[in-house]
This record gives C-alpha cells, structure tokens and sequence, in this order.
C-alpha cells in the first residue's frame, strides 16, 4: 500500500482563527477565482471538488461534478465525487460535526 498524499489536520476553536461568512466568502473567491455570494451557495459541494482539484492535481475529474445545479441529488453527486478524491489521495477521516437544513 502507498503512502498517502494528504496529512489529516484536525481544526479547532483552540487551533484556528475564527472567520466571518464574509471574509471566508472572500477567500473561497480569491482562491477559486469564484463569484459566490452567499456562503450557502458552497452546500453544492463544488467548490471543495475545486480546492481538491487545485491542492490534488488530478485526483478528481471536474468534468463529474455539477457546477450550477440547485437540486439535492446533484449535491449528492458532487460529494461522491469528492470522498472519492479523498480516498485516493489517503484521507481517512472526513466529518462535519453539523449539518443543517432548511
């Protein structure tokens, strides 16, 4: 079995600094050359597709992933593309502590 690519970090309140939804917009659109407006448009999962594209070269096909979609089955499918990702390049552990709807 190969070495991983990727090192699992794991964020706390204690570790990192706190952003606003603005200043963390900004910054997804200064990485990704992007035009979000609202942090809620980041719930498509394409976005993370990008910065693992941009952090992994190669490890995901955007051509799978659903750029301008507002239907929840497509989400789904973004973020299988993306735990595939995560898989090939080694991360073994992924979770969100929360996840809310509307």
């Amino acid at each position: 079995m190969s070495s991983p690519l990727c090192v699992n970090v794991y964020a706390t309140s204690a570790t990192t600094e706190n952003l606003s939804r603005h200043e963390m917009l900004n910054w997804v659109n200064d990485c990704l050359e992007t035009q979000y407006s609202k942090i809620e448009e980041l719930c498509t999962g394409a976005a993370y597709c990008q910065f693992m594209d941009m952090l992994f070269p190669g490890c995901i096909s955007l051509k799978k992933v659903k750029f301008k979609t507002q239907l929840e089955h497509e989400y789904i499918t973004n973020f299988k593309v993306l735990q595939s990702a995560f898989k090939k390049v080694g991360a073994d552990k992924v979770s969100c502590s929360s996840v809310d709807r509307d």
